[in-house]
């Protein structure tokens, strides 16, 4: 069977349709091409505003295919976290919560978020203050002529798309955590955010200070 081009993509109307090929091994590694399934998804869970009856598969649906999209180079964990946050939230704002389910279960859904950036608050701050850094450096190399911009381009996603979902799981998953140890760990993700701020303003700062007389 035959991979369905970007075109037939956005013609299917069916979740059962759509979680089937994501489950497919055959997938290309083509950025507009999981666009376009994310895209259908996306608009599959939004249903559910206009009362669409299948709105709550969807939602299952479009989690499973930004976990298969987050596999591919193409797509990576870059193009999905903040997005499967979002999806996330939306499906427990729109059908509440449930135990077990991927895409509704608060414990589930914060676990897999924090292993996906790192595991640990202190290892992700390590690491965004260490992207930040070479990112900065990349950054006045390539304006000489001597850097890669497009890894600049890179390493600047992965800052902002992993800081926007770290935002937004402080602002609307982690006061459904209820667990006692799961609810402190929960803080203590929330509380890197201030912490990031102090990186980026340290560094904005050094950048902003001449160099000393020699």
């Amino acid at each position: 069977m035959t991979v369905p081009s970007f075109a037939e993509v956005n013609r299917i109307g069916s979740p059962a349709v759509l979680r089937e090929l994501v489950r497919r091994d055959d997938l290309p590694d083509d950025q507009r091409w999981w666009s376009a399934v994310i895209s259908v998804g996306q608009t599959g869970l939004l249903g559910a505003e206009s009362g669409r009856p299948d709105a709550e598969e969807w939602a299952s649906v479009l989690v499973e295919a930004l976990d298969a999209a987050a596999q591919r180079p193409a797509f990576g964990l870059v193009g999905t976290v903040h997005r499967r946050m979002m999806a996330c939230i939306a499906a427990m704002r729109y059908f509440g919560e449930r135990a077990g389910d991927p895409a509704r279960d608060p414990e589930l859904v914060l676990r897999h978020f924090t292993t996906a950036i790192g595991g640990t608050p202190e290892a992700y701050l390590d690491r965004y203050r260490e992207v930040l850094a070479r990112t900065l450096v990349e950054f006045d190399r390539a304006r000489t002529g001597g850097g890669d911009m497009r890894e600049v381009s890179r390493a600047r996603s992965w800052l902002a798309s992993t800081r926007m979902a770290l935002g937004q799981m402080c602002a609307e998953l982690a006061p459904r955590v209820t667990d006692g140890p799961l609810r402190d760990e929960a803080v203590a993700w929330c509380a890197v955010l201030p912490q990031i701020d102090a990186v980026r303003e340290a560094a904005k700062a050094s950048r902003q200070t001449p160099p000393a007389p020699s």
